[in-house]
């Protein structure tokens, strides 16, 4: 007669490295590295993207509109004033979990904060793409 396994199956879920599992000290000392790193930049970045807030909300001109058509010219400055809004809170939400990296806690906020740092609407590409430039002669 047939005997289905028993569940869960026997033995850790998750299977020891070649030193056993890491100790909190040893998974402190890979991580701070990483979580300070994501905390500043992404601190820089909610400073950027406040900056540009507030440059484009007080009507500052948005540069590299000149091949836009006319009707969608007037949705340009509601969308990067939406966009500088996430970036910024999903720049907070990085700090959070760089925060929590660092002390050891709570994995998977750590590790939503990383997949959200990768965004490139709330990293680096989208502040200089944001960034109005001086016009040239």
């Amino acid at each position: 007669m047939y005997a289905p396994p028993a569940y869960p199956p026997a033995g850790p879920a998750y299977p020891a490295g070649p030193g056993g599992p890491l100790t909190r000290e040893q998974a402190r000392a890979k991580l701070i590295f990483p979580g300070i790193a994501l905390a500043c930049v992404s601190g820089l970045l909610i400073l950027v993207f406040i900056l540009d807030l507030v440059l484009f909300a007080t009507g500052m001109p948005i540069g590299m509109t000149s091949g836009v058509p006319p009707e969608m010219q007037e949705w340009i400055r509601p969308f990067t004033i939406a966009v500088c809004i996430f970036a910024a809170l999903a720049n907070v939400f990085n700090v959070v979990a760089a925060i929590q990296m660092v002390r050891v806690r709570t994995w998977g906020l750590a590790l939503a904060g990383c997949i959200v740092a990768a965004i490139p609407l709330t990293s680096s590409a989208r502040a200089s793409s944001s960034t109005p430039r001086a016009p040239t002669r």
